[in-house]
């Protein structure tokens, strides 16, 4: 259990999260929507657009990877929502005054850098503030991941109601003023005594070669542990093939279902209330003592939920496709936070402390180095042939998930 002197800057780590993934999902919904019905992209267009936040992070992971360790948690996290408020600004600005397909990338591609540095911030963050221990860590990553769960639902159906009801402009506004809150909320945590004080490594910053030569301590970490390299290669193989599906998937449900904004806004609502019973499940003592099974599990259910919703297609009637597709959506979400959560509490136990937000960082790399050509692969089986095609490569892929479990061979507790 934590004191209630370590909950305090949790709860504003939670704070920091909860209003960041809100603006983050607004973001990241609306873009594709905005790329449709402004500039009628095509499911190539689209799905590079979806791999940008991706492409990003894989460009500068390394370095972001020690750039975070030199921070700490807390100030990686405020600066990566400083950096998210630039990227949404400049989008509600383009909308504004004229619309630019360009600003889209740029915008995405900023958000990418900032994701990353967020995320591994978060995991060093945990380590400041919260003893070792599978209980403790699997407590708070599943609060965590409650928040950012409770944001995805609120900044979906808020990204539906805003785009149906206002104008696209409206709704990345909203973004902004969720990433001004989870700016305080980070700066009150970055305020808060660390129960171990933060000490920067000594690496000089002013030398370009040890700093490069530093950042790939994360990979070398890594690649010399056996359990870490195992458990990033079943992140990199289902990124690779979820991100196929994800490439075409608001295409599938625009121009296959004929869905509009306020129906897909209803899909992705689904997939956080999925994301929130997943999130609760991973705080249980049964799942943290059957850990491996369940990752096991959740790293290959996704394939059943992409080939329900390939189902949906052979239905006329509207209200039995949206009824399909979200509860596919559902158990998606509900496996994939599950999976994220099992996934950091392993990661966080073998890692050193000292080390956490480059390995963290260096991981996410790892693993968005499968997003990118997933993106790509998306958008060419869905040009060259149809959008169903792509997400039935998906299904296939994240189905042979589990044969990387074999290498795993214990789970850490």
């Amino acid at each position: 259990m934590l004191s209630t002197r370590r909950f305090r800057p949790i709860l504003f780590l939670t704070g920091a999260e909860f209003w960041g993934s809100i603006g983050l999902q607004i973001a990241f919904f609306a873009a594709p929507l905005i790329a449709l019905a402004i500039f009628n992209a095509s499911p190539m267009q689209v799905a590079l657009l979806n791999l940008t936040e991706s492409a990003a992070a894989l460009v500068f992971g390394l370095l972001v990877a020690r750039f975070v360790d030199r921070l700490s948690g807390a100030r990686s996290i405020t600066l990566s929502n400083v950096l998210r408020l630039l990227a949404a600004v400049m989008m509600a600005v383009s909308l504004m005054t004229k619309p630019s397909f360009p600003v889209l990338y740029i915008a995405l591609f900023i958000m990418g850098i900032a994701s990353l540095l967020n995320e591994a911030g978060i995991n060093a963050a945990i380590l400041e503030f919260v003893e070792r221990s599978n209980n403790a860590l699997n407590r708070t990553n599943s609060l965590l991941r409650t928040a950012g769960v409770l944001s995805e639902l609120g900044g979906v159906g808020l990204t539906g109601f805003l785009a149906t009801i206002f104008t696209f402009t409206a709704t990345i506004l909203m973004a902004c003023v969720s990433f001004a809150f989870a700016i305080i909320c980070a700066l009150i945590v970055l305020i808060i005594p660390k129960h171990k004080q933060h000490t920067p490594q000594a690496e000089s910053a002013d030398n370009s070669a040890d700093m490069l030569q530093s950042a790939s301590s994360g990979l070398k970490f890594i690649c010399g542990n056996s359990f870490l390299r195992s458990l990033s290669l079943t992140s990199l193989h289902f990124n690779f093939f979820s991100s196929i599906s994800q490439a075409v998937f608001v295409v599938y449900c625009v121009r296959v279902l004929n869905f509009e904004a306020w129906e897909v806004s209803i899909v992705g609502v689904s997939a956080a209330i999925g994301g929130l019973l997943g999130a609760t499940f991973a705080s249980l003592k049964f799942i943290e003592h059957h850990a491996r099974g369940y990752y096991r599990l959740a790293i290959t259910f996704p394939a059943l939920s992409i080939a329900v919703m390939l189902l949906a297609q052979y239905t006329t009637h509207r209200g039995i496709a949206i009824a399909v597709v979200s509860l596919a959506d559902f158990f998606f979400g509900l496996f994939v936070v599950l999976c994220v959560v099992l996934f950091n509490t392993a990661k966080q136990q073998c890692s050193p402390e000292h080390m956490i937000g480059d390995i963290s960082a260096t991981e996410r790399t790892i693993a968005l180095s499968g997003e990118v050509p997933g993106f790509i692969l998306g958008g060419v089986i869905a040009t060259a042939f149809s959008v169903q095609w792509s997400m039935l490569a998906a299904l296939i892929g994240i189905a042979l998930s589990a044969i990387w479990m074999r290498r795993l061979d214990y789970w850490p507790s």
